[in-house]
């Protein structure tokens, strides 16, 4: 319309310029802003508020779960591998009470027995049996129906003689209940079923006897004594190492393992200091 003003059309670079000016403008506003409140070459004005809101949050209890981890892995023989963990919902109920490394009491055998777990689960040496059921032993993986391996710990590598590394990283041998149709029923109870998720929401109201009456409904297939060595390191063990995929040599050393009588035969055996002056 006649007498309006005419509008310029600014050319490309005057918004680029425009852009990259208002970007500079906010980093030096942030960097003014951090310079007053929390660096420490400045009057860091925020600083006592963030300290005392760091003491509110302090955890005594969770302070000492980190130490006590750090206790346990420095305190058993074998060294400790960092692996992936699984979701709280897909880890079996013994993790609610018992920690990575179960096995604590007998300083003699506990790194061995904690070792165990890095190949199967707690219920494959602590199952009791059922009626009318067989138990069986398979590879389970939580993430799979039917795992097909390669497993950790069935072979060995021929050029360095250590255990095999696989991309499976969570299959572990577990049993299972087979009835005489040849019907097959997991022998884990797993955090995510009803009655775990109960407990857990609820034990926080429980008493100390209330809670111990309640975990004995978690052990009502687990015997607190384990399988003694003999008792899957043999010919006849109760693991078929070769259903299971074991190599034939994985499966002779397993079979034939030296330590098993070095812990049942012996009281006391000594490690040799490779290290003294």
């Amino acid at each position: 319309m006649a007498g309006e003003p005419k509008r310029l059309n600014h050319p490309k670079s005057v918004y680029v310029i425009g852009f990259i000016f208002k970007i500079v403008t906010l980093t030096v506003l942030i960097g003014a802003i951090y310079q007053v409140t929390f660096s420490p070459h400045g009057p860091a004005v925020l600083v006592p508020i963030q300290k005392h809101y760091e003491e509110g949050q302090k955890s005594d209890i969770l302070d000492e779960v980190r130490r006590q981890e750090e206790y346990e892995k420095h305190r058993h023989f074998h060294n400790v591998v960092e692996y992936p963990s699984l979701p709280e919902s897909m880890r079996p109920v013994c993790y609610i009470c018992h920690s990575d490394y179960p096995h604590s009491k007998s300083k003699k055998v506990r790194a061995l027995l904690n070792m165990h777990t890095q190949f199967f689960v707690c219920e494959t040496c602590h199952i009791e049996e059922r009626k009318g059921a067989n138990i069986i032993y398979k590879w389970y993986d939580p993430y799979s129906s039917n795992p097909q391996g390669p497993f950790f710990g069935t072979s060995y590598d021929p050029e360095t003689g250590n255990l095999v590394e696989v991309e499976d990283l969570f299959s572990k041998i577990s049993p299972y209940f087979e009835d005489s149709e040849g019907n097959q029923e997991s022998a884990l109870q797993l955090q995510n079923a009803p009655q775990a998720q109960d407990y857990m929401n609820v034990r926080d109201m429980l008493t100390p006897e209330q809670r111990d009456n309640v975990k004995k409904k978690f052990h009502v297939s687990i015997k607190p004594k384990g399988h003694e060595c003999k008792n899957c390191h043999s010919k006849k063990g109760i693991l078929n190492y070769k259903e299971l995929g074991f190599t034939t040599n994985r499966t002779i050393d397993l079979e034939q393992l030296n330590i098993k009588g070095m812990v049942t035969k012996y009281e006391k055996f000594y490690i040799p200091n490779l290290f003294a002056d």
